[in-house]
């Protein structure tokens, strides 16, 4: 059973509010240093005037990269992986089997709760990068089902493996009890001759 999940729109809004909370923070720097430290009127509100269009062009550029982003992200839940699509430019097709899957640790920050969605961290043994995750399925909206059902399939693969190991050693164990008993026959045989 393959499940197609994208990021909800409130992801996209998610951004939006990190980006109006970070012109907030730049306005608390800014508007002082135009108006206390520069000394002349024009400076002052030309500096002002040059620094908002510089920051609104480059939230505009930066909004509208991270719509072009999410629009284009796409994530598959299969019974065997999980898929990840994205990329603006460069396309990128992320296969993570479930095989290799360790934890799906569910993440949720402060602008995330604010917004009622998560993000879903796939770690395995092996995680390639610092991160500490190899792939992320970000702004979920029902986030604790799909969590549930991750998690839940995870425990399955784990105990169809942990019956796979057990089955391999118990036919190891055969295997030399075996060659134990047949040893113990040649030597039975040796005595009683």
């Amino acid at each position: 059973m393959n499940t197609s999940l994208k990021p909800d729109i409130l992801y996209f809004k998610k951004q939006v509010y990190i980006f109006l909370t970070l012109t907030i923070l730049f306005y608390i720097f800014f508007l002082p240093f135009c108006l206390i430290i520069l000394n002349e009127e024009q400076p002052r509100l030309f500096i002002l005037l040059i620094g908002t269009v510089v920051w609104s062009v480059f939230g505009a550029v930066v909004l509208l990269f991270h719509k072009l982003w999410i629009d284009r992200l796409s994530y598959i839940i299969k019974d065997s992986s999980i898929t990840i699509y994205k990329g603006i430019f460069t396309k990128i097709e992320q296969n993570i089997p479930n095989s290799k899957v360790t934890d799906f640790v569910l993440h949720r920050d402060l602008f995330d709760r604010f917004m009622g969605i998560a993000s879903i961290q796939v770690q395995t043994a092996g995680a390639s990068g610092t991160v500490g995750y190899e792939g992320k399925i970000d702004g979920v909206l029902d986030y604790e089902e799909v969590h549930k059902n991750l998690r839940d399939k995870l425990i399955s693969i784990q105990n169809i493996t942990e019956i796979d190991n057990n089955t391999d050693k118990d036919k190891t164990n055969d295997s030399i009890l075996n060659d134990i008993l047949c040893e113990l026959k040649e030597i039975n045989k040796k005595l009683n001759d």
